[in-house]
């Protein structure tokens, strides 16, 4: 699978636009009569399966597709929408007691977390990691968790919304079940960047990611590692792009723990990789109107009824409110993190795939490494600095005076870099 797994991308990214009823398009295992084959194909998930009489032209998906001189069979199974997880704070999910929502320090991965930016929304701190520039701890999640408005300005209309990150000073907090901004001991650091994102038709996005400050306080250096709820005692190191790539061969035991369904993943409540290279449009939030976005490249994942075999699966492997968990594997006895969770599929009214962004993109797009559990720096907040540019940018970082800065939104303040 190795030698062609980058041709297979590239022909799942244009195929996930080329029919109006499809709503994700990945690679995994074909299914025959319900059952699941040792055959890889291209997998399309659309809306509504139709018989093949009541397809127009346009609408018909080839049984086999050319790659390079060679063919690789299709297929066809239902997922009716692709969505974002975080939700407000009403949102539950009776599969949890609570320890995920409860305010917790130190922290752990896995807990719930929301900002004063975006108040009315709650998920998941998925894990703490490094900031390879500063060599801090920092939390990680989904923008879409943390920021209102994660677009790059360029797409914004100048004269509209000023949705930012800064103004006022986006400031994150654990537990994250208020509706209101919570107390200060609620407090747990400061926005310090995202990976701003691209509507459908002018670029494809590979993550949906965003880091904050820590305080040293809230960290203890043996137990922070680790995933609220999960036994597993040892830092969890990042997996390789072979080894993400290798997925649906290797067929690992996953692991997740997020504000809503708790943690999730061995005999008890196992999760497996349904398919990879998966590219799919979910809609984000562009100065207050929902926008399609195309995701590409991105891990699909269930809850098997007979494990490891996923041709039947269970019901909410994730629920609203898990944005920005991590999602873990366990390669041979040690636990690595694969992806940060983002997005469900739904079939009817139940939750049935995961979706997360791979963490080989996410360290790279963000900056971040893995944390091996020793001492490190901790971001001052008051040392955050912020310059403007003229018009908007699609630029995710710019150089000034030898310092990068991120984009952070729409302002009408004056400081440019000088």
């Amino acid at each position: 699978m190795n030698s062609n797994i980058q041709d297979i991308k590239s022909i799942i990214e244009s195929l996930s636009l080329s029919h109006p009823n499809i709503t994700s398009v990945g690679y995994g295992y074909k299914m025959v009569g319900g059952q699941q084959t040792n055959e890889l194909a291209i997998v399309y998930s659309v809306k509504e399966k139709k018989p093949l009489s009541e397809l127009s032209p346009e609408e018909a998906i080839p049984s086999i597709l050319g790659l390079n001189g060679a063919s690789i069979k299709t297929d066809v199974v239902v997922t009716e929408n692709v969505e974002l997880l975080a939700c407000n704070v009403g949102c539950a999910d009776g599969s949890n007691s609570g320890p995920n929502r409860a305010l917790t320090r130190p922290l752990q991965g896995g807990l719930s977390i929301t900002s004063k930016n975006n108040i009315s929304s709650v998920g998941t701190m998925g894990f703490i990691a490094v900031d390879v520039a500063t060599q801090a701890l920092v939390g990680v999640t989904n923008n879409h968790v943390t920021i209102k408005d994660a677009f790059y300005t360029s797409q914004r209309n100048l004269l509209g919304v000023l949705q930012n990150d800064y103004t006022p000073i986006n400031e994150i907090y654990q537990d994250g079940e208020s509706p209101t901004i919570p107390p200060p001991d609620h407090l747990i650091g400061q926005s310090v960047r995202y990976v701003p994102i691209l509507p459908i038709g002018t670029g494809t996005n590979y993550v949906d990611a965003a880091m904050f400050s820590l305080k040293q306080d809230d960290i203890s250096l043996t137990t922070s590692f680790k995933q609220i709820g999960e036994s597993y005692n040892q830092p969890l190191p990042f997996a390789t792009t072979l080894e993400l790539d290798n997925l649906l061969i290797t067929n690992p035991m996953l692991y997740s723990s997020g504000r809503t369904t708790g943690p999730k993943g061995g005999a008890s409540c196992p999760l497996r990789v349904k398919q990879i290279a998966v590219s799919t449009i979910p809609t984000f939030n562009l100065q207050g109107v929902q926008v399609s976005t195309l995701f590409a490249d991105t891990i699909q994942f269930v809850k098997p009824e007979n494990d490891p075999d996923t041709s039947l699966v269970c019901i909410n492997p994730i629920r609203p409110g898990d944005s920005g968990s991590a999602l873990i594997a366990d390669f041979g006895g040690v636990r690595k993190i694969v992806g940060i969770v983002f997005a469900a599929g739904s079939v009817g009214n139940n939750v049935v795939f995961g979706y997360a962004c791979r963490i080989d993109r996410v360290a790279q797009e963000l900056g971040i490494q893995a944390w091996d559990g020793t001492a490190k720096n901790y971001i001052d907040p008051s040392t955050i600095e912020y310059i403007t540019t003229f018009n908007g940018s699609g630029s995710k970082t710019i150089t000034c005076n030898t310092k990068t800065y991120w984009q952070a939104g729409l302002t009408n303040l004056n400081n440019p870099c000088i």
